[in-house]
């Protein structure tokens, strides 16, 4: 099997923590030939954990052969520019969330991946969380009849004061961590052309000028409502994901959840009675019934690992397996460049509504 020499650009949270811990597992896909990294440390820490080349500027790429893939894991604010720079050299690439600082932004970076025919990939492991499948299967399956609403939520109680604290570094809670959200939000709606964006946004425990609560309302036709809210000001974390059906209700994270329902062939017709309701001594009563609940839950075998390290771990190799079969067969990738730029879309809305916050 075909094995993708590799070049990372970044080792920092991503590069280092994310991208190579997770091809540190696949070596029979992906070699990670060497590094692009400007901090004088961590070219020393790449050289005695990797034991590989390191260079200070990704135009170093430019003079290398063989080269498979590029991994963009560079500053946020600089994806873009160096995704459309590497893809113009020769390179396909895999760029790290935020693909881009908006819409318009992204498009250049589509536009430069069909001029150039190169390959353009970006880094949305979250729709391959095990736990995501299993909630889609259910979906799909009817059970929980038609979905009325879907809530997600991030919940963290938090001070932070780095670079990702600063909107014109292409950061805030939104763009720092809600790519992954929106995404599997908007694939639940089926990506529908046209979704009508509620946003609210504040700045609590943010040292920089971005957000760092956002409050999403999506909603298009024939698709259940979405509520997504991301926050460092709640120390009392709710439900991560409530699913609501018609016939059932689903709630928990991505590596623990349950889900009632009832089933329609147990269950008597609904029929409408307008008359005042009363019980058999006549007196005055409300709604009442008593339906045949059914209860099942799913959690999955996690080793001797913790939920996160499971979820992180198995969603990131799931997404790099599929890269690797899409890049080397020349199949279409599940994640859709397409469905990207919805994404941006809809984060771009939610910032143009609340741009009094960045000023």
């Amino acid at each position: 099997m075909k094995k993708l020499k590799t070049a990372i650009i970044g080792y920092g949270r991503s590069g280092r923590d994310i991208h190579t811990r997770l091809l540190k597992q696949l070596p029979d896909l992906f070699e990670i030939d060497f590094y692009i990294e400007a901090d004088p440390e961590r070219q020393e820490m790449i050289k005695k954990e990797m034991e590989k080349a390191v260079y200070p500027d990704y135009s170093a790429i430019f003079n290398q052969s063989g080269i498979d893939l590029v991994i963009n894991a560079s500053f946020s604010q600089d994806h873009a520019r160096i995704s459309k720079d590497l893809m113009k050299h020769g390179f396909n690439v895999l760029s790290e969330k935020p693909v881009a600082k908006n819409a318009e932004e992204f498009k250049t970076i589509l536009d430069t991946a069909k001029e150039t025919g190169k390959k353009y990939y970006a880094f949305q492991q979250y729709r391959f969380s095990p736990g995501i499948t299993k909630i889609r299967e259910i979906i799909s399956s009817g059970i929980l009849g038609r979905i009325v609403a879907v809530n997600m939520r991030e919940d963290r109680f938090a001070r932070r004061w780095d670079w990702q604290t600063v909107h014109e570094n292409t950061a805030g809670v939104l763009l720092n961590n809600g790519p992954h959200y929106v995404d599997n939000a908007l694939a639940l709606m089926g990506f529908p052309a046209n979704v009508e964006v509620t946003a609210i946004m504040d700045r609590a425990n943010y040292a920089g000028n971005a957000e760092d609560y956002a409050k999403l309302i999506l909603k298009a036709p024939g698709a259940p409502v979405v509520d997504i809210e991301l926050t460092a000001s709640n120390a009392f974390p709710g439900s991560p994901i409530l699913i609501q059906g018609t016939q059932g209700t689903l709630a928990g994270s991505v590596t623990s959840f349950s889900w009632k329902y009832f089933k329609p062939e147990e269950t008597p017709a609904l029929k409408l009675d307008t008359r005042p309701l009363r019980n058999e001594k006549g007196e005055p009563v409300y709604c009442s019934e008593k339906l045949n609940i059914h209860e099942e839950s799913w959690t999955p075998d996690l080793g001797n690992q913790s939920p996160h390290q499971y979820d992180f771990t198995e969603k990131g190799l799931a997404f790099y397996r599929a890269l690797h079969d899409s890049f080397v067969n020349n199949k279409d990738f599940f994640i859709k460049n397409e469905e990207v730029l919805l994404q941006m879309k809809v984060m771009g809305e939610a910032h143009a509504q609340n741009k009094g916050l960045f000023t």
